[in-house]
């Protein structure tokens, strides 16, 4: 669809019944949210309004040899997922030719709305979680309160809620109410659980805070005298549409058309010296050509993305050298325009120390 068949549609809904919220698939930038891609996840917030669809088993409609049903746990786990990184979930119900509802969809229905029922305060009206990523499981938000939903219950035995750096005033059960002890570790928040979880899908747990949340971004240590890999998948990345991808060749930071989005990482350097400084990343030549920098404590490596024949054939390029102290740092790549699709898909930035 061209982007005035686009306009063209827009303009139909909005005349024929104003208040109608259209979707993003309209394409061409149009809508009023974005929907991914079906039964797909975005692997961290995205800062607009958007929503995954999926279906219970493998088909939308009804499909008499489609048994391959999704769990109470995965689907519960989606719908915390996709919670904590803003979106809508939009689980789609295939009925029979007579408007039956299957029986395998009700009974997954009726369980997640039961374990809803106890747990609605931590789903709706919620925000996005504020950690970049939770190893036991997800976090959403509202005002003055963390609401931590524990996937992997810890053997030890003590959950650790990585570099928030608010005071913490308690620390609950949101079912029943029973008080947690909790301590400072470091940058980290470490709380005394229940030796069993209260439930096995996802125990959620309160932690009552001041202020709005603030969290340390997390940082890929040194080992001394050794490169240091700063990989897309542990980036923070900040936009309404930059996001990594994986599968299909890609392992990446990809989706990045809007100049204004960037990339993060936090570094601990422990050698002392000069960093050469060398950046991997694919892109298909017709969409070459778009400038970009890279900023560490106050130096700045400025290159212009070259064709590597397609979005998933990575090159590496060495864009020079900078000189990093021991410490915690942060490094960005930032996009100073874009003049194809996108900017390019990064995979990773390397820092090799010079002999």
């Amino acid at each position: 669809m061209t982007a005035a068949q686009s306009q063209s549609l827009l303009e139909l809904c909005r005349q024929l019944q104003p208040d109608c919220l259209v979707c993003g698939r309209l394409g061409n930038t149009l809508g009023d949210y974005a929907s991914a891609g079906d039964n797909k996840i975005p692997q961290r917030a995205v800062d607009l309004d958007w929503e995954t669809p999926a279906t219970i088993n493998d088909t939308w409609g009804y499909k008499s040899d489609d048994h391959n049903w999704k769990s109470v746990p995965d689907l519960l786990h989606k719908l915390v997922d996709i919670v904590s990184k803003g979106g809508n979930f939009l689980l789609n119900v295939g009925p029979t030719a007579e408007g039956v509802i299957p029986e395998p969809s009700v009974e997954r229905l009726l369980q997640i709305g039961q374990w809803l029922e106890k747990n609605w305060e931590s789903i709706y009206a919620t925000g996005p979680s504020p950690f970049h990523r939770l190893s036991w499981g997800r976090c959403t938000q509202k005002p003055g309160k963390l609401y931590l939903h524990v996937f992997n219950w810890p053997a030890d035995g003590k959950l650790v809620v990585p570099g928030l750096e608010n005071p913490v005033t308690q620390v609950y059960l949101l079912v029943g109410g029973q008080k947690l002890s909790f301590r400072r570790a470091g940058e980290n928040v470490e709380i005394d659980l229940p030796a069993t979880p209260p439930d096995k899908v996802d125990t959620v747990v309160v932690m009552a805070i001041e202020g709005e949340p603030k969290t340390t971004q997390p940082a890929i240590v040194q080992m001394p005298g050794q490169p240091i890999v700063l990989h897309a998948r542990d980036a923070v990345l900040h936009g309404s549409r930059i996001q990594y991808e994986v599968g299909g060749g890609k392992d990446n930071i990809g989706f990045w058309t809007d100049p204004k989005d960037y990339a993060q990482w936090g570094l601990r350097v422990v050698t002392d010296g000069q960093y050469e400084v060398q950046v991997t990343y694919a892109c298909p030549n017709q969409s070459a050509g778009s400038e970009f920098v890279v900023e560490i404590l106050g130096q700045e490596l400025a290159g212009k993305v070259k064709g590597t024949g397609s979005w998933v054939a990575f090159n590496s390029e060495k864009l020079g050298v900078v000189k990093l102290s021991p410490g915690r740092h942060t490094l960005t790549v930032k996009a100073k325009n874009r003049t194809g699709e996108g900017v390019m898909n990064l995979r990773a930035v390397t820092l090799t120390p010079t002999k």
